[in-house]
């Protein structure tokens, strides 16, 4: 008796695999061709937007000191974009040169009108010399009024140890400005144009207690 044979049911798995992976290969390139049409929009897009997005703006070209007055080497102009500065920057030398620094300017540094004499900066910071700092100085660190005076005198600044000798009173400012007469009759306070070291020694001398007095120099003659 001979054997029964039965037909094979096993499917052809190597060739749903080829099926499948031609499927991805195909899914992947279709992919691909989509990321690369969207990047290419995006990027015109970019393109035909980037000019009106630019504007031009003043950079300090080299480290500019405070109260110096800025001439034409010291600046650069370069094309920005707009989002990247303040909306009140600068966009011509012009605006610039002839006027001084309030603070310090770094090189690279975007150049604001806040940070210039004559500019957005109050009226103490735009009369302020160039080189000095404005000190506001309380009329009662003095042990008498100072005398009666006007903006832009000269005045002297001595200092003395409460019951001290003669020999240790001194000046510790000279030829200080009068920036601002006291605008507050409560609690008048005189604002005057220092150095640094002047800052300094009146510092120390109100940390320590000193006794202040201002001494007004008089007009010189011709």
């Amino acid at each position: 008796m001979s054997k029964k044979e039965y037909p094979t049911t096993t499917p052809d798995w190597r060739a749903a695999v080829k099926r499948r992976t031609r499927f991805y290969v195909l899914m992947a390139v279709l992919l691909a061709i989509l990321f690369g049409i969207l990047v290419f929009q995006f990027f015109a897009r970019q393109q035909r937007i980037a000019p009106s997005s630019l504007t031009s703006a003043v950079f300090a070209f080299r480290d500019i000191k405070a109260g110096t007055v800025i001439t034409e080497e010291m600046l650069e102009i370069r094309d920005v974009s707009i989002h990247s500065v303040p909306d009140s920057h600068l966009m011509y030398k012009e605006q610039v040169i002839g006027k001084s620094t309030l603070y310090p300017l770094s090189m690279g540094e975007v150049v604001l009108p806040e940070k210039l004499a004559g500019k957005v900066g109050g009226l103490v910071a735009s009369r302020c010399p160039s080189g000095k700092w404005c000190v506001s100085i309380p009329a009662d660190w003095f042990i008498a009024a100072p005398p009666a005076l006007a903006e832009g005198d000269l005045v002297e600044i001595a200092s003395s140890l409460p019951g001290g000798k003669p020999g240790e009173t001194g000046f510790i400012a000279a030829g200080v400005q009068l920036v601002l007469l006291p605008e507050n009759e409560e609690s008048p306070a005189f604002v005057f144009a220092l150095d640094d070291q002047e800052a300094l020694s009146l510092l120390y001398a109100r940390s320590n207690q000193f006794q202040l007095l201002a001494l007004l120099r008089p007009t010189e003659g011709d």
